[in-house]
């Protein structure tokens, strides 16, 4: 199986000599040069209103043109509520609030094939205004869909998953 590590690294990137890779790290027998294969963290923002959920349309490889969930990868210096913040204002122009962390989930990203941790939070918008709600960013397309009928693709493994910790949260799980 190709992960991370074997599809993007070769060389050590201190000494240029040949890395051996191991199945979560590279290991350099000239410089002693270690890279641990860990994920990336990211968070993911499930906003709710009247039995549906808000969906982004992906205006950027990878999965450009197929539905996912508003977020994106926890900067430097960011926690992962910071980054949530942060990440509703960049991809949907509102300001919320996290009514409730929902857990957390792998996911695989790109064809690099980079491996992600995803922390999911039940947001809303601050008073629960989606006036100013508009797609920007890496969002091409902003759209509520109904719990019960959501898109059949989905851009990423953990899209689904985490819809349904939010049905679960809310007591409409099937």
């Amino acid at each position: 199986m190709e992960t991370f590590l074997n599809k993007n690294f070769k060389y050590c990137p201190k000494c240029k000599a040949e890395l051996d890779l191991k199945s979560n790290f590279a290991a350099c027998s000239e410089c002693d040069f270690l890279y641990y294969q860990n994920p990336a963290p990211c968070t993911v923002l499930l906003f709710h209103k009247d039995n549906q959920v808000l969906l982004a349309k992906r205006a950027i490889e990878p999965r450009k043109g197929y539905w996912d969930v508003p977020g994106g990868f926890i900067e430097i210096g960011e926690t992962a509520e910071t980054s949530a913040l942060r990440e509703a204002k960049e991809e949907t122009n509102l300001d919320v609030k996290i009514i409730k962390y929902l857990g957390s989930l792998p996911d695989i990203y790109g064809e690099t094939l980079l491996p992600t941790l995803i922390f999911i939070y039940h947001v809303e918008a601050i008073n629960s205004d989606y006036q100013n709600l508009k797609a920007q960013d890496d969002v091409a397309e902003l759209k509520w869909f109904d719990l019960d009928n959501l898109p059949d693709q989905f851009a990423f493994e953990n899209v689904k998953p985490a819809i349904d910790m939010l049905k679960k949260s809310l007591g409409t799980e099937k």
